[in-house]
């Protein structure tokens, strides 16, 4: 299943789960129903009620599964899309694209 972050919210069904893979710092919230999430090298799975959320803490395998029906949210971490244009700025500082010429007339 491709997940599209934009289109709001997905809808999951009991016995299929969705994979994460490379997922760090995304919040998933439940939205409807009981989701399950478990993440691989996290001793604790995790179960969430409508307003509930939950940030995938690494970037192996995460698995989110409803029990019976429900849906979810997925939502970029405001922590890294911030440090992500951080590091962008200081990119364009330190390595401008193009230097302008001027042309004497």
């Amino acid at each position: 299943m491709e997940i599209d972050l934009r289109s709001g919210e997905v809808c999951l069904q009991d016995n299929q789960p969705v994979r994460l893979n490379g997922a760090r710092g995304l919040r998933v919230t439940c939205t409807a129903g009981v989701v399950w999430i478990t993440q691989t090298g996290v001793a604790e799975d995790v179960f969430l009620h409508p307003g509930q959320s939950c940030r995938v803490c690494n970037n192996a395998l995460a698995l989110v599964e409803s029990v019976g029906g429900g849906k979810i949210r997925i939502d970029q971490a405001e922590t890294f899309a911030f440090l992500k244009l951080m590091r962008n700025a200081i990119q364009n500082l330190t390595h401008p694209r193009e230097s302008l010429s001027f042309v004497r007339i």
